[in-house]
């Protein structure tokens, strides 16, 4: 993908081009706006194209909506990917998940914005479509959790399912700590969200 201010300078794109500029802006103003709010005519101005521009590429709210998550999707599972795919201790796969999202929401933060929104917008058109992905992280971590338990590698008074499940869920201090006035470094944010997630588990 071009640089952002590159893209953005030039009036005539290929359509491959003008997509990635699109969609670029959308994640911005998503974040901006809200998965609600945001709509076509935000994206224009953003953009500097002209609406009709916008839905010939996202021919209705739908469609954008659509395509904006399956962005913040492919961004989720793409940190879970290289974070369990490699071998060694399961906690050095805890840390890279942690140090992950961690540096994502450092440098990509209108990412994480849309999807820490889009993780308690429990509303019809977007929550079961959330709830697939949450399984499917589930699914990716939980397998790793319980095979360390099994091997002796771990013990836990929480299940497998249930330390997965705490590991998907602390975007929410992530958020609150980046966000502060002043504003910690990542290794801070990493290193106190590692014990956090980590508090439940024992080396065995």
């Amino acid at each position: 993908m071009e640089p952002r201010a590159e893209i953005r300078r030039r009036t005539r794109l290929s359509p491959e081009a003008r997509r990635d500029q699109l969609m670029e802006c959308a994640i911005e103003v998503f974040s901006r706006r809200g998965i609600g709010r945001a709509g076509h005519a935000e994206i224009a101005e953003q953009a500097k194209v002209s609406v009709a521009t916008v839905f010939n590429y996202f021919n209705t709210r739908e469609d954008l909506v659509d395509e904006v998550l399956a962005e913040i999707e492919g961004f989720v599972q793409q940190i879970l990917e290289q974070a369990y795919s490699g071998q060694g201790p399961v906690k050095d796969s805890i840390h890279r998940h942690v140090k992950l999202f961690v540096d994502a929401a450092y440098d990509k933060p209108d990412h994480a914005s849309i999807w820490l929104e889009w993780s308690s917008s429990v509303r019809e058109e977007v929550w079961p479509r959330y709830t697939r992905l949450l399984d499917k992280a589930l699914e990716r971590i939980a397998p790793h959790l319980q095979a360390a338990m099994d091997n002796g590698e771990i013990q836990s008074v929480l299940s497998a399912q249930d330390l997965a499940r705490s590991l998907t869920g602390f975007g929410y201090v992530m958020m609150q700590m980046i966000n502060q006035p002043q504003r910690p470094s990542r290794e801070e944010v990493t290193d106190f969200l590692f014990k956090y997630v980590t508090a439940p588990i024992q080396v065995a």
